[in-house]
């Protein structure tokens, strides 16, 4: 049987998890209309009315971009959908779409996009250099926290003798101290 306590738990719990569904609702709907709107916007002006001046290029970076900016909006659609019970009750609200990682990755990819659509459909084909800032943050990324450190990580060895340079002088003594003690004792031990 269930305690008295146990229903107001559970409604507490149900008023954050429907509070953080109706966040992501309104994230995704937001996103979701910013990624279409300037899709929109730059097949019609771009591709249709000044279609002329599109090159093979420009349709393979604007396949690109909106590759990447639909995957990145799937996947955030994905991750933040709800899930309910048998009986329509909240379960599961998404995962929290403000917390960073991977789902802020995603949103600088969308915000890019958006950006690069509305832009070089609206002043200049040679703000598609913008889009050389995803890559260029994911080699800057990949170099600091992956090669960087796994490169420039001492050995165990190295990391002795940089931990016995930092000893100070009586650290050094009784390190001293303390192994010619042990040594005597094996040497004990072994006659």
């Amino acid at each position: 049987e269930h305690s008295a306590s146990a229903p107001r738990v559970v409604v507490m719990a149900g008023g954050k998890l429907k509070k953080r569904a109706d966040e992501n609702a309104t994230r995704v709907k937001l996103l979701h209309r910013a990624l279409l709107g300037s899709t929109l916007l730059f097949v019609l002006l771009r591709l249709v009315l000044r279609r002329a001046t599109a090159h093979l290029l420009i349709y393979a970076l604007f396949a690109v971009t909106s590759a990447a900016a639909w995957f990145c909006y799937r996947s955030l659609a994905h991750i933040a959908a709800p899930t309910y019970d048998r009986d329509g009750v909240l379960v599961d609200a998404g995962a929290d779409l403000s917390l960073g990682g991977t789902t802020s990755y995603y949103h600088d990819v969308i915000y890019v996009a958006v950006f690069l659509f509305v832009s070089t459909a609206l002043v200049s084909d040679w703000l598609w250099l913008v889009a050389l800032v995803v890559p260029a943050y994911a080699t800057y990324a990949l170099w600091a926290w992956v090669i960087l450190p796994w490169i420039f990580t001492p050995t165990a060895d190295e990391e002795e003798a940089n931990r016995r340079m930092r000893e100070s002088k009586e650290e050094r003594k009784a390190r001293e101290r303390a192994e010619r003690r042990a040594e005597n004792r094996r040497r004990g031990r072994r006659m």
